[in-house]
């Protein structure tokens, strides 16, 4: 007997405040536990019933076998599903207050419609709050069509690569994009009696804007015979490479027309005009002709850029023989 009490004794200090546990003192039984424990019990039910109401939502969003045969069955029953789920839910309610001996049925309802009050008064401040997470969804989600829409979609604000916060090496190297002409360009719309004054800027990720020297009277093509440099990332194949053909106002510059290539699609120019040739000249050999938007072509011409070079090619105009006495 007294190995008995002490084991009583143990069985309640374990539970708290005197509490017993599941006990059969009522049909078929009750959760004397916390109250706390019991509160936890039921919002976990009201999640689950819930959760039943809208088993048709669920299961037409899921792609296994069984949701779509569900979902399949049960969207010709509605009438049937609801009513008989709504039967099923009320049964789980009153079956879990019942249990619970710190709840009765009109404790719930009181508590239910509380929770109904503070939601109305809290839905303004509520909507307000999904409005600005929705905003700024839509303007993640489609903000490739709104830089374009906005024309700034050439335009890198922001040089952040999360390959190198995370350690990885990234495969960067520069290449040179070589310009021989442009052809085929219609006349500025600012300019009624002068020709075009053309030039040529580039856009490309983390590179800063490079552009040529001015044209001056080109008209509807010029012969550029330009390059410069930029550096590409093999990592990240579909970074946009921005050519515009540009005209030079007197306060603003004009867009003639454009071209946009991929870093994949760099490669590919590269490895026809650039890493199969030992000589290079000024010549449709050597260049690939580039459709431009909305009407005209540019010759240009990929190679890759040692960066291994000798000081002597890299700084040619610090030879010796290559300065000249003022």
């Amino acid at each position: 007997m007294p190995e008995a009490a002490g084991a009583e004794e143990f069985a309640s200090a374990t539970l708290g405040n005197g509490r017993r546990g599941i006990v059969y003192d009522k049909w078929p039984f009750r959760l004397d536990i916390s109250t706390e424990y019991q509160d936890w019990i039921l919002v976990a039910v009201c999640c689950l019933t819930i959760s039943i109401w809208c088993l048709p939502c669920i299961c037409g969003r899921m792609r296994n076998t069984a949701s779509r045969k569900f979902s399949n069955w049960v969207y010709t029953r509605l009438h049937h599903f609801f009513l008989c789920v709504t039967y099923l839910n009320v049964f789980i309610i009153l079956f879990t207050v019942g249990i619970l001996p710190n709840w009765t049925v009109d404790d719930f309802f009181i508590y239910v419609l509380k929770f109904t009050d503070w939601m109305l008064v809290h839905l303004e401040k509520l909507i307000t709050s999904l409005s600005i997470l929705f905003a700024f969804f839509l303007v993640f989600r489609f903000r490739q069509r709104i830089a374009l829409a906005a024309g700034l979609e050439h335009i890198t604000v922001f040089r952040f690569n999360w390959r190198d916060y995370v350690g990885l090496r990234s495969k960067r190297r520069p290449v040179e994009i070589f310009m021989w002409k442009a052809e085929g360009l219609h006349s500025s719309a600012g300019k009624v009696l002068k020709a075009n004054d053309i030039f040529v800027e580039c856009h490309m990720g983390d590179n800063e804007p490079m552009r040529t020297r001015v044209h001056n009277n080109a008209g509807s093509g010029a012969i550029i015979r330009e390059s410069f440099q930029l550096n590409i990332d093999e990592s990240s194949p579909d970074t946009l490479m921005t050519l515009f053909i540009k005209d030079q106002a007197l306060l603003t510059n004009s867009e003639l027309a454009r071209v946009t290539l991929s870093t994949r699609e760099i490669c590919g120019v590269e490895d026809q005009t650039g890493k199969r040739r030992s000589t290079f000249a000024y010549s449709e050999e050597f260049f690939l002709p580039l459709s431009l938007s909305p009407s005209g072509t540019i010759w240009i011409a990929i190679a890759p850029v040692d960066d291994g070079a000798g000081d002597e090619e890299r700084a040619p105009l610090m030879q010796e023989d290559s300065l000249m006495t003022c």
